[in-house]
């Protein structure tokens, strides 16, 4: 990697690579490569590709690596196929619109087609009150 980078040839190679190893510990090998390859091919974002990472840019580009090549490993979750739900009729739709814009005739009518459920029958029932007074 450092003889991709000019600015670096008066650097002792040894000692750089024994600092990058030391910086970059307990990272897989191939976290190791793929970010040497990223850094010579200058695609790490707001390194200035005239000279080589420092060590700190190197560690942390390793461990970012890591980081992708772990998540690339986790088992995916598989998505569960939709269940088929009962389709509302547009002419309930349409009455519900009507009955939440305040329609009597709309809330009598639902109240008519869902006799069991408290809410709507309610509803019915209090308007039929305010019509009264």
């Amino acid at each position: 990697m450092l003889s991709g980078f000019p600015a670096s040839a008066g650097t002792d190679p040894d000692m750089a690579i024994r600092a990058y190893l030391m910086a970059s510990g307990g990272i897989e090998p191939e976290a190791l490569a793929r970010a040497a390859g990223r850094f010579m091919r200058g695609e790490v974002e707001g390194h200035n590709n005239a000279f080589a990472p420092s060590c700190a840019e190197f560690a942390e580009e390793c461990r970012f690596q890591q980081m992708s090549i772990a998540a690339e490993r986790r088992p995916r979750i598989e998505a569960k196929p939709e269940v088929e739900q009962p389709k509302v009729s547009a002419e309930k739709l349409k009455l519900l619109k009507d009955a939440t814009n305040g329609s009597q005739s709309a809330k009598k009518k639902l109240a008519e087609m869902f006799p069991d459920n408290p809410i709507i029958a309610s509803a019915a029932k209090d308007d039929n009150k305010e019509a009264a007074e």
